[in-house]
């Protein structure tokens, strides 16, 4: 290590003899003794000069260069910087990353209208990553069964290593194409169901070989980088490649940092956006969301004050938190219950009619109501 070589070095030039502070500093560091007055310096040599550069180092032939791997240029002095300078450069490059993720909105739409096709036909969406991009995965999906009421069967999400890995970096698991093969075939993958592999450097064994097992069994896969270098894109693998391109990290390699950010913006949009498609919301509302705690019951009775206005006026908290537990804990279903006045039948097979969509039963309901008024 650095510290115990300079150690070493110290104890090795105060343990001889006597010597001024300026040889002590040409015996330890003699790149950075400036020459004696009216003397030349002599050139330093190859080695010096690759291990002091500040230049990134190549690549090799066989192992390309990744561009989240490189250097960036505005934060090589970031180790002698102040706080605030530091903080300064991480926050400029953060604003970076919306740009990027704005490039590849087109694909990530078709990718949202792909895989709500295959769910409603009765498939799933699974994602599948290490390391960050693991985690990232399993806190995505990890939300849509209680905002969206949606079957956790149907969305799942698998870090390399399991759970374990949340609260301990196990980075060697992730260099397996057997586990990622192992993994999903757990799963019992079908071709109705997509697979999302989230790799921010696209070369993560246990994704490929995840991503190469979908593809042979049929599934949509989608490849999630944050490298035009990958892999992924070498192999491919993959019938769609979402690549926000967000640049060198503040610390060369550290994709928790805008790659990171990059992967929950671009996973949010998909999980987000197929949720809407299904139905699951009315305008932006959560007309699904599960009253599971004291937080998500005030929003689903908002949520139903929202839609139904003056129509829920005379309905106290403890009215609506009856209604909806009548309704079985259906939101959508106790807000047509209030702006319909039906039973809680009609309104179950009103929804069914309009495969769930709140918005169509209402206006149904809006339609009925204008008949009724002008007959």
């Amino acid at each position: 290590m650095p510290t115990a070589w300079l150690h070493h070095e110290l104890a090795k030039a105060v343990s001889g003899p006597p010597s001024n502070s300026a040889a002590t500093t040409a015996a330890i560091f003699p790149f950075l003794t400036p020459a004696p007055s009216g003397s030349t310096a002599p050139p330093p040599t190859e080695a010096q000069r690759q291990s002091h550069s500040r230049s990134p180092p190549h690549s090799s032939p066989s192992q390309p260069e990744l561009s989240t791997e490189r250097q960036n240029p505005a934060s090589v002095d970031i180790d002698k910087m102040s706080t605030l300078d530091m903080m300064r450069v991480m926050n400029a490059e953060d604003a970076r990353i919306a740009a990027a993720v704005s490039e590849i909105t087109g694909a990530i739409a078709d990718v949202v209208d792909r895989i709500t096709e295959r769910i409603a036909d009765g498939g799933r969406l699974l994602y599948m990553g290490a390391g960050t991009s693991g985690r990232l995965g399993v806190l995505d999906l990890a939300d849509i069964p209680p905002s969206y009421n949606a079957d956790p069967m149907r969305f799942i999400a698998l870090a390399a290593g399991g759970d374990e890995t949340f609260r301990t970096a196990k980075p060697a698991v992730e260099d397996s194409r057997a586990a990622g093969v192992a993994d999903l075939g757990a799963l019992l993958p079908t071709p109705q169901d997509t697979l999302v592999g989230i790799t921010a450097s696209g070369r993560t064994p246990y994704v490929l070989g995840a991503l190469h097992s979908a593809h042979a069994q049929g599934l949509l896969t989608i490849g999630l980088v944050c490298s035009e270098e990958s892999a992924a894109v070498r192999e491919g693998q993959c019938d769609y490649l979402l690549c926000p391109r967000v640049g060198p990290e503040v610390i060369a390699g550290s994709t928790r940092m805008k790659a990171g950010t990059a992967t929950k913006m671009v996973l949010n949009m998909i999980s987000t956006g197929v949720q809407i498609k299904l139905g699951n919301t009315y305008s932006n509302l959560m007309v699904d969301v599960y009253p599971s705690n004291v937080k998500c019951a005030a929003r689903a009775r908002n949520v139903i004050r929202a839609i139904s206005g003056n129509l829920a006026n005379s309905y106290s908290d403890s009215d609506l938190d009856r209604m909806i537990a009548r309704c079985g804990g259906s939101v959508k279903l106790a807000v047509v219950a209030v702006v319909s006045g039906w039973g809680i039948p009609l309104c179950v097979d009103a929804l069914e009619r309009r495969k769930g969509s709140l918005r169509d039963v209402l206006e149904d309901v809006r339609y009925e109501t204008v008949v009724r008024v002008f007959r």
